[in-house]
Formats: structure tokens, C-alpha cells, sequence
């Protein structure tokens, strides 16, 4: 059936009950689960049975477009906070502190570059009404946003089994004092085996189908509970692309390393060019014409697609690898992959590496979400991973702070699910009019 089908039919089920009488509720209810570096495509593969079945089930698109750079902790940020990566200042997994010289990793800093700019989870709490939040080991919720953590917080650490996540975050919504309608839990693979083992073959299959199994346990236990009334969200941050050694580049094959610093990680590096060394961008230009492997920005010419340039962080110039292509910084990890996955790495080993262009579909997410907000069996376009927290605070019913994303009448996401919610969010609204009226003439009468 299409998304109108059921648009028509929930509208005319909800007119017939216009008058009804309210009945008080407590806030929404929204989970929101990420997966990292699962690429859109991954469905094709049909080693997911159930996400596949839950996917087609609720509403979903062919693919998200993330945000540039297509990395772990921008487009955590970006989902949780609605802005680009220029203007939340989470450039990467880490940025050169020009001032003290100094690299900033994982840290408090790192994530408060605007200390105006609010995570949804804060955002939820500070809209009350009963309202709390719990957040299970997202990128970023380890510090504290204008002075306040979410309820309920686990900061990450990959030994706590998935299901014991799954049972903390589903004890949250079920607390008997302080419970929750808003979690955030996060899933580090296929990541982490991704970057390792590569993308293609069996053992990359496994992981996947693992990431089934702990879905299908999570609507097990929501089931078992009777939370029918919680929405959830399924989602990924970037996808991955495969490298392979003869498509690693070493820069220092045509710049000098005594004449810069560098911070970042392959495949987008920003170069800080030592005083004098006017000669850097020149070289890598030519380099990257000769190579075909990678491409070279000043930063006032960063394409304006990335959102990434008007931001103290970025570097002077920022090479970024094309898809396929990695930095000599790839190097590094590879004495840690051949321990941690018990792997020999030769000629022939494959590698997962993201962060390119993010027009490259190699690098695109997906989306799909479940529950009483959500038309069932309905496709909607593609669209921007920015637009997600709008969509959360419509579901949430909270007011949604000034950002770059967008829930807008006749645009992408919300050509149907949004005039469905603003609709729906009207109708409430007359229904409780019509029972105040009525109450309030009552109580005229009565007195």
C-alpha cells in the first residue's frame, strides 16, 4: 500500500473520532538506535532478515545523506544537534589547537566549540512535562551541555555486551521513578570489524548479521513490555568503502614533513604549513593532478556542499582522499589489525575506510523508523541527516531550537510524514479546545 493510502486512512479514522474526549498522556515516546558505518546498501546483501522485514514494515528511505566529514563523531553531532559540522565544530575525531599547539582528542572541548548549539537529549529534558532522557554511549554524551547530563547516561566502553544495553535502555523507559521517553543507543558496528577485515566476505556478513540479531532482540523486549507506544528509529552515521595498499598515497612523497604539522586522520588530513613554506599547496596540487587520488583545498575553496570551511578548526589546506584511496596515516593501524583480528596483512588485504566526499554513495547511511508516528509500508525520498532532529522534537511534541536542518511542508522527508504529524498535532490541539470549552461552561453553570 502507499504512503497516501494510509495518510487518507489514518486522516478519516481520526475525523470520525474528532470529539472524542482527550485522554491525558504522558510525553511521547522516541529511541533512537544507531549502527555505526552501515552503509545504506547492506540490505541488499540479505544477510539481515529481520532489519529488512522491520525496515519495509515502517517507513524508511533508499538512503540519508550525511554530512562532511562522513566520520563517527560529525554526523553523531550532526544527528544529535541538527547542525552542520562548521557550526557545531566537530570537524573530526580530533583538531589542532592552534593556540597551545596541542591535539584535542575525545574530550569536553572537542564538542563545545558553540556552547549555544543543545543535543536533543538536553533539549528534551529542559522542555519538562515529565520529560527525561537516557543515552547509551553516543558520541558526545559523556559531558555535560549548559551544566545538565541526561537522566540516564553510559558513556562508551565496547565490553558491555549489546543485550545488556538493550536491557538498561529499556529499563530506563520502564523506571518506576524517573522513566524516560527519550533514548539514544549506540552500536559501534559493523565499524569497528569494517576498518580491520574489510567490507566484502563472510566474516564482514557475520558482524551484519549479529546487528540483526540484537535488533530483533530489541523488539522482542519492547514487546515483552507492551511499549507499543515507543517510536523507534533505526539509523546509521556513514558507510564505508574499500582500500586496498597499492591505493595508499604518502604525501611525503611530494611535501617535506619538516615543513608542516598535520592533524585529522586518512582520508581527510589538514596541513598547517610551517612559516615560509609558501610551496606546500603548489606541490600538492600538482600531485593530485598527477595521481588522480586525491584532492587539495585551501580553505577558503572548500567546496561549499561540505559545510566545513567557516570554522577556526579547519586547517589552511585539507587534502581529502577520492573514494577508494587512503593517507600513509593507514599504516598506523595496521599492527593493531593484524593482532586485534588475527589477520597477516599482505597485497591482498582489504581495508574499510570513510570520511570522503559525502555526495559518494559509498559514504550513505540509512534510515528507517518504527511505532504510532510513523506511516507503515511507506517510502519517502532521501534525505539530509541534518533534518533529523527537527523531525525528533516533532515526534518529542518540543519546541526545536534555531538549526540548519528542517521539517518543512512540501520538502523531502516531510512531503508526507510531516503534514501527517503537523495535522495530526492540530487535530489534538482542537480536540483539547472543544473538552476546555466544554469544562469551562460547565463550570459557569455549576457556579
Amino acid at each position: 500500500m502507499t504512503c497516501w493510502f494510509w495518510f487518507i486512512f489514518v486522516v478519516v479514522t481520526i475525523l470520525f473520532r474528532i470529539d472524542a474526549k482527550p485522554t491525558p498522556t504522558r510525553p511521547p515516546k522516541l529511541l533512537v538506535v544507531s549502527y555505526d558505518a552501515f552503509r545504506y546498501d547492506y540490505f541488499d546483501r540479505k544477510v539481515t532478515p529481520f532489519m529488512n522485514e522491520l525496515r519495509m514494515k515502517g517507513i524508511f528511505a533508499d538512503h540519508m545523506r550525511n554530512v562532511f566529514v562522513t566520520k563517527t563523531f560529525p554526523n553523531h553531532h550532526t544527528i544529535s544537534t541538527g547542525m552542520y559540522v562548521e557550526n557545531h565544530g566537530v570537524i573530526d575525531s580530533e583538531y589542532l589547537d592552534v593556540k597551545s599547539n596541542k591535539t584535542v582528542k575525545y574530550s569536553y572541548d572537542l564538542y563545545h566549540y558553540n556552547n549555544d548549539i543543545l543535543p536533543i537529549w538536553t533539549l528534551n529534558e529542559l522542555n519538562g512535562g515529565e520529560r527525561r532522557s537516557g543515552v547509551m554511549m553516543w558520541p558526545g554524551s559523556a559531558f555535560e551541555y549548559h551544566k545538565k547530563n541526561a537522566t540516564f547516561r553510559v558513556p562508551f566502553n565496547t565490553t558491555v555486551p549489546w543485550k545488556s544495553r538493550v536491557d538498561e535502555v529499556i529499563s530506563w523507559f520502564k523506571h518506576a521513578a524517573e522513566p524516560i521517553n527519550f533514548g539514544m543507543m549506540y552500536i559501534e558496528e559493523p565499524d569497528f570489524h569494517g576498518h580491520g577485515i574489510g567490507i566484502n566476505g563472510a566474516r564482514f556478513d557475520e558482524v551484519l548479521l549479529k546487528l540483526d540479531e540484537i535488533t530483533y532482540y530489541l523488539h522482542e523486549k519492547l514487546r515483552e513490555n507492551n511499549m507499543t507506544d515507543v517510536n523507534v528509529i533505526h539509523l546509521s552515521d556513514h558507510g564505508m568503502a574499500t582500500v586496498t595498499i597499492d591505493r595508499i598515497v604518502n604525501l611525503t612523497n611530494y611535501i617535506d614533513p619538516k615543513d608542516y604539522t598535520t592533524s585529522g586522520l586518512s582520508p581527510v588530513i589538514h596541513i598547517y604549513p610551517r612559516p615560509g613554506m609558501n610551496e606546500i599547496y603548489k606541490n600538492l596540487q600538482k600531485a593530485s593532478h598527477d595521481t588522480n587520488k586525491f584532492d587539495v583545498y585551501l580553505k577558503e575553496n572548500i567546496p561549499e556542499h561540505f559545510h566545513f570551511k567557516n570554522n577556526t578548526r579547519i586547517g589552511p589546506i585539507l587534502a581529502v582522499a577520492r573514494v577508494g584511496n587512503s593517507f600513509e596515516t593507514l599504516y598506523d593501524s595496521f599492527s593493531w589489525y593484524e593482532k586485534e583480528f588475527n589477520i597477516t596483512i599482505n597485497e591482498k588485504s582489504e581495508f574499510g575506510v570513510h570520511g570522503y566526499d559525502n555526495t559518494q554513495k559509498e559514504m550513505w547511511p540509512f534510515f528507517f523508523g518504527v511505532g504510532p508516528a510513523f506511516l507503515p509500508q511507506c517510502e519517502v525520498p532521501a534525505f539530509d541527516n541534518v533534518d533529523l532532529l527537527p523531525l525528533f522534537c516533532e515526534i518529542l511534541e518540543i519546541e526545536c531550537l534555531e538549526v540548519n536542518g528542517q521539517l518543512d511542508i512540501g520538502g523531502i522527508i516531510v512531503s508526507i510524514l510531516g503534514i501527517l504529524a503537523l495535522f495530526l498535532v492540530y487535530l489534538k490541539r482542537k480536540r483539547a479546545e472543544r473538552h476546555n470549552a466544554k469544562y469551562r461552561v460547565s463550570d459557569k453553570r455549576a457556579s
